[in-house]
């Protein structure tokens, strides 16, 4: 049983949480068996850590490194109010641009749960990819939990303004922005070939390039002088409603 936090194996897990750590070595750190599981099924997992009375959950994954740490170690690694002793270290899925019919673009968000929740909502309503401009690391502790797992499954790219203006240009995609002062979602017909919905900062909102850069701007309708919605909520209505 691992007892110190001294312990390479756990010295590992801790560096894993920095994310210029974590992207050069392409792994992160999941926590909980709900999710140790689902990747386990997708053949991500390099190793899993358990809690010695949570073992038997994970004692029937076979061809796996499972390695016993004590109920010390596991609240030293864990980021959730209560833990359910169960991590692993994941690798990261390779990601491509190959497929965009149907894309979100994130500019500029900073809150790692809008960008797990927008991951759940893509994922949810079949957006092929996810490209982020300046957005935050997507394989936190934090992200990953808000995406309930499901940034494993989304195509997520991180480009810049220049790389995305070359995309569209090639690839003929029409840019839809969510303005408080665009045309009325509700008389707004999803546009014809591919597409992707821009989602800007949440304080800012979408930069003046990509405002330029947009095909057409939509806003959803809103009573009793609300004036803005959370990003994530945007984006989820905005997603269903052009699916």
């Amino acid at each position: 049983m691992i007892t110190s936090k001294d312990n390479n194996l756990i010295k590992l897990c801790n560096q894993i949480k920095n994310k210029k750590y974590s992207r050069e070595h392409n792994i992160c750190l999941v926590e909980s068996y709900k999710l140790v599981h689902q990747l386990y099924d997708k053949k991500l997992l390099k190793s899993i850590l358990v809690t010695e009375s949570k073992y038997d959950l994970v004692s029937k994954f076979a061809n796996i490194r499972i390695d016993v740490i004590a109920d010390n170690i596991a609240s030293y690694l864990s980021d959730a109010t209560n833990s359910d002793g169960v991590f692993a270290v994941c690798n990261i899925p390779q990601t491509s641009s190959n497929n965009f019919s149907k894309a979100i673009i994130l500019d500029n968000i900073q809150d790692p749960a809008n960008i797990g929740a927008i991951i759940r909502s893509a994922y949810a309503f079949g957006y092929d990819t996810i490209f982020a401009i300046n957005s935050v690391y997507p394989y936190s502790y934090k992200t990953i939990r808000s995406s309930m797992g499901y940034i494993f499954d989304v195509n997520y790219i991180d480009i810049t303004y220049e790389e995305l203006f070359d995309l569209k240009q090639e690839h003929n995609i029409t840019f839809v922005s969510a303005d408080m002062n665009g045309e009325n979602i509700d008389s707004f017909s999803n546009p014809a070939g591919k597409f992707a919905v821009i989602i800007g900062n949440e304080g800012q909102g979408i930069s003046d390039k990509l405002i330029q850069a947009s095909d057409r701007i939509v806003s959803i309708p809103m009573s009793n002088g609300v004036e803005s919605l959370n990003a994530s909520v945007s984006a989820g209505i905005l997603m269903y409603l052009l699916k």
